[in-house]
């Protein structure tokens, strides 16, 4: 299979898996050494084991941000955008996070390649909520609120250890004063699915901040 053949049968993929190259070229030695050589050259960069895409697709988009986001929630499924990307978003961060951050059902993972790194942490299914679906090049893409994005930060921080106090919170150097009255309430919501005392005792330390 030549480079070109390649291009015009995945023009319209944002990314694919080796399943799709599989239906252009049968021949599987044939094929990995296609991928290898693809590689090698630049002509193909790979998102994590058996998923790619085309370098010249990428490099040729005008929003990148908008692609990285995307293949954040292709790369783990389900998982939407949160904790220190979106907070940068919103300016809760000062800083701008090193990785693309989401949150997903399933177990911690980490993809690194040629493009970033992508970060995944896990929660209870009762909290995979709190986010919505935009859209990339028509392709869903699910990213948490600033509130959300929030309570997952300070949920996985603190969801065991002491109890947290004002001073713990200060060490976190969040801009709480970019939440407004709207957020907080949203955020209230959050926390009260969860019963045990030390979350209780977030929020109110937060509302102390936004009043």
């Amino acid at each position: 299979m030549k480079l070109r053949e390649l291009q015009q049968n995945t023009k319209n993929l944002l990314i694919f898996d080796k399943k799709v190259l599989f239906l252009l070229e049968k021949e599987v030695n044939n094929l990995n050494a296609n991928i290898k050589y693809w590689l090698k050259n630049g002509n193909l960069l790979a998102l994590k084991n058996g998923v790619y895409l085309l370098n010249d697709k990428y490099e040729r988009e005008s929003d990148k941000d908008g692609y990285l986001e995307y293949i954040a929630g292709q790369l783990l499924q389900p998982s939407y955008l949160s904790l220190e990307y979106v907070l940068s978003k919103y300016q809760i961060l000062s800083e701008p996070a090193g990785a693309l951050t989401s949150i997903s059902t399933k177990n911690d993972r980490e993809f690194i390649n040629k493009l970033g790194a992508w970060r995944y942490f896990s929660i209870p299914k009762k909290l995979f909520i709190g986010f919505t679906i935009k859209y990339f090049k028509g392709q869903p893409v699910a990213e948490a609120s600033k509130a959300k994005a929030l309570f997952d930060f300070l949920y996985l921080r603190f969801r065991v250890g002491p109890v947290i106090n004002s001073q713990s919170l200060d060490s976190l150097r969040l801009n709480l004063e970019n939440l407004n009255s709207e957020d907080l309430a949203e955020l209230k919501n959050y926390f009260s699915i969860l019963p045990a005392k030390r979350f209780q005792e977030i929020y109110k330390l937060i509302e102390k901040y936004v009043d």
